[in-house]
This record gives C-alpha cells, structure tokens and sequence, in this order.
C-alpha cells in the first residue's frame, strides 16, 4: 500500500508461536505455502526475519506476479528482488535492508 517493498508480516494470533504467525502472514499475503525454518534475526522495527523454504516449483515464477485475490487489500503484486541489487529507499522501512541482506547471507550459508 506504500508503493515500496515489504515483508510479509502482521500481529501474533492468540497464542500461536512466531513461527505459526510468519507461516499465517506469508500465507496470507502471497498465497505462499513456505516451511519456515530458524529465526535468522530481527528487523529494525522489531519483524523477526526466518529462513523459509518452499518447494522447487517457486524458482520456476517469474520474477513478478499478482498478489493472491484475497490478499489485494494489503498487497498490489510480489516481487522477487536480490537485497544486494535494491537501495534502501525502495523498502518501507529504509532500516530493513541491512539486516535483510545479512539475513540473505545467513540463510545461503546454512544452505
């Protein structure tokens, strides 16, 4: 809705653990269906960032495509995008990218 760049996140449901509401939220807001896996860190503003993998029919999208019907009121499109190929004022929070990119990292590591 800012017209920038943007996780997928939200609030926590009643007790369910991080984990769940990241599953929840991905879900929610990009018809994704990801595992998601160790907490790699913490955005600026506080969004815990995991490592989520999903199956191998997601590296065959393209590189846009429309957000799910039901996910048009929070979100116009997805985009895949390299960390290391954006600035920071393509991001809502201009804050997010350093520890976005070092989240990228962890995750090729652990990989």
């Amino acid at each position: 809705m800012s017209g920038k760049l943007d996780f997928p996140a939200g609030g926590l449901q009643g007790d369910e653990s991080l984990r769940c509401a990241a599953h929840r939220e991905t879900w929610e807001e990009t018809g994704f269906n990801l595992e998601v896996g160790k907490l790699l860190t913490y955005s600026s503003s506080g969004m815990p960032v995991f490592h989520c993998t999903g199956d191998a029919s997601m590296a065959a999208l393209a590189e846009q495509v429309p957000a799910p019907d039901w996910a048009k009121i929070e979100v116009t499109g997805l985009i895949r995008v390299n960390p290391f190929e954006i600035t920071d004022e393509a991001l809502r929070f201009n804050d997010d990218l350093i520890p976005l990119r070092d989240a990228f990292v962890q995750a090729g590591e652990e990989d």
